[in-house]
């Protein structure tokens, strides 16, 4: 069982839980910082506590129920919380919950991972547009400029969602294709889907939700 406990840096403040995307967790690069790992975004942000609203899409629970993980999807792209201990903040957290995250990153074997401090559920849909909006407008500040680009992602990413959802047994990928969008996105948003475990092919050119 993979278990990482990393020392604290006690000689510093505490980390401020950012908000961020996904997206941008998963694609930072993990740097040394005074003797400590901190995860560096490619806008050059430097988070060591995330905070993140994101749908819970699958649950898992170890048969010795000594580890229990959530896997997020916030529409950017999805990551895994694990835990090892106080698992009182997620036991009642269910598959398709919005929830609003703060945890400590962490890498082990190259994958990027959240280790919970507060796990709290969401009722309002709408405090997810107002999170997006934040963030964007923090971008903005970071010279980003792809707040439209990632809005129309997200609305491309939510059609095929539904569309597979609409279905038990799957959607063949030629009907997915007939979402309008720019040229590649669907595929390269299906294709993250699949690796990201959301998804699977049931069968050749069929597109099953998990």
């Amino acid at each position: 069982m993979e278990q990482v406990i990393q020392k604290e840096n006690t000689s510093f403040k505490r980390h401020v839980a950012v908000k961020t995307r996904i997206v941008d967790l998963i694609s930072g690069k993990w740097v040394d910082e005074n003797g400590f790992g901190i995860l560096e975004t490619k806008y050059g942000e430097k988070i060591g506590r995330a905070r993140i609203m994101a749908t819970v899409v699958s649950k898992f629970v170890s048969e010795d129920g000594k580890y229990m993980s959530l896997t997020l999807d916030d529409a950017t792209e999805t990551i895994r919380v694990k835990m090892w201990e106080n698992f009182g903040m997620i036991n009642e957290i269910a598959e398709g919950d919005i929830v609003d995250l703060i945890g400590k990153v962490r890498m082990y074997n190259e994958e990027i991972y959240i280790l919970p401090e507060i796990v709290c559920k969401i009722d309002n849909p709408n405090l997810e547009l107002l999170r997006r909006l934040e963030i964007i407008k923090k971008l903005q500040k970071l010279g980003v400029t792809e707040g439209k680009e990632q809005d129309e992602n997200d609305g491309i990413r939510k059609k095929i969602l539904e569309a597979i959802g609409s279905s038990k047994e799957g959607v063949s990928y030629n009907k997915l294709m007939e979402i309008k969008a720019p040229k590649g996105a669907v595929e390269k948003i299906v294709d993250d889907l699949l690796s990201g475990g959301l998804c699977y092919e049931p069968m050749p050119g069929v597109i099953r939700k998990i």
